[in-house]
C-alpha cells in the first residue's frame, strides 16, 4: 500500500473513532449493559413488648381479635412477645383505660391476637395493620375479658357455705336437692358473667364444653378460672364425679382448686392433677 493510501485509510476510520457507539473491529465487541436486580421486599417492623396483667392472671392469645374467639394459649404476666402488626377487634378495658387494638402474636407456634391493653408497647404506631385480620362472630357463647378473675372471686365469696339443714339431703342455695358440685361451678361462672347452663352433672359440663370448644382431655393447658373434672370420662356419673374450679396452678402435678359439694360444704383446698380426666376453658 502506498503511503497516500494509508492516508487516506487513516482519514476513514478516524470518523469511527470519534462517534458514540461505533463497533469497528479495532473497538472490540459492545459491552453488556448491567442487568438491574431486583429488589428484595422488606419486611414490616415488629415491636418486643411485655404482658402487663398481674402475677396469678395470664393473658389470652385468641384465635381471632375478640375475647369470644377460641384461646389458643395462656401467655404469663412479664413475658417478652414479638408484636407482629396491629388491627382493630372488640373493645377491651384492663380497668384503667379501654382499646379495640389488639395486637397479633405468636407464643409457643400458635399465632393468634392479644388486646393491646394487657402489653406494654402494643399501641406502638410503628406497628404495620395486620392485612389478613377478620373479626368473626364466634358461636361460643360470649364472655367478659379478663373473666378468670371475677369467676375465683365468686367462687371464693361463697367459702364454708354448706348444705341446708333439713330432711332432705344436698340441698343448697345452687339449685336443687342433688349432688352439687357442678351446680355450684357453673353458678359462679354465670355470677362472673362467663354464660352457661346450670348443669347438676359434671359429665354434662364437658359434653356442653365440647360444643363449643372449649373441653379439653388431660390438664395441659389448664388455668385459672377453668373447671376440671374428675374421673375417667364424661359417660355417666360412675365415670364423671367431681367438678373444682381452677385457682392456681402448682408445681408438681397439683392445682389449688375451690369446689362445692366437698364434705356438704364449699372448700378450697389443693389436689393432683392425676384423677382428673378433661377440663372445659373458662
Amino acid at each position: 500500500m502506498t503511503r497516500r493510501m494509508e492516508r487516506l485509510a487513516a482519514g476513514l476510520a478516524l470518523p469511527c473513532l470519534l462517534l458514540a457507539g461505533c463497533t469497528g473491529s479495532a473497538a472490540g465487541p459492545p459491552t453488556p449493559s448491567p442487568t438491574p436486580t431486583k429488589a428484595s421486599p422488606t419486611k414490616p417492623p415488629t415491636v418486643q413488648g411485655t404482658v402487663r396483667t398481674n402475677k396469678s392472671t395470664p393473658l389470652s392469645l385468641r384465635k381471632q381479635p375478640t375475647i369470644e374467639s377460641d384461646r389458643l394459649a395462656r401467655i404469663p404476666h412479664k413475658t417478652k412477645i414479638t408484636l407482629q402488626c396491629r388491627t382493630i377487634g372488640t373493645t377491651v378495658s384492663n380497668g384503667t383505660r379501654a382499646s379495640n387494638v389488639w395486637n397479633k402474636v405468636t407464643f409457643k407456634k400458635k399465632t393468634g391476637y392479644v388486646a393491646s391493653v394487657y402489653v406494654a408497647g402494643g399501641d406502638s404506631t410503628t406497628l404495620s395493620v395486620c392485612q389478613t385480620a377478620t373479626v368473626k362472630p364466634s358461636a361460643t357463647p360470649s364472655r367478659p375479658p379478663n373473666v378468670e378473675p371475677a369467676i375465683i372471686k365468686a367462687a371464693r365469696s361463697q367459702k364454708g357455705v354448706t348444705e341446708k339443714k333439713g330432711k332432705k339431703k344436698n340441698c343448697t342455695p345452687y339449685g336443687g336437692c342433688m349432688p352439687w358440685s357442678s351446680l355450684f361451678a357453673t353458678w359462679a361462672w354465670n355470677k362472673a358473667g362467663n354464660t352457661v347452663p346450670r348443669f347438676s352433672f359434671s359429665g354434662d359440663l364437658y359434653n356442653w364444653g365440647a360444643m363449643h370448644d372449649r373441653a379439653h382431655d388431660g390438664v395441659e393447658g389448664v388455668g385459672p378460672g377453668d373447671l376440671v373434672l374428675y374421673g375417667k370420662s364424661p359417660q355417666n356419673s360412675t365415670t364423671s364425679t367431681h367438678v373444682d374450679i381452677v385457682i392456681e396452678v402448682l408445681p408438681d402435678d397439683r392445682l389449688r382448686v375451690i369446689g362445692g359439694d366437698v364434705k356438704n360444704k364449699v372448700t378450697e383446698r389443693i389436689v393432683s392433677t392425676k384423677k382428673v380426666y378433661g377440663w372445659v376453658d373458662a
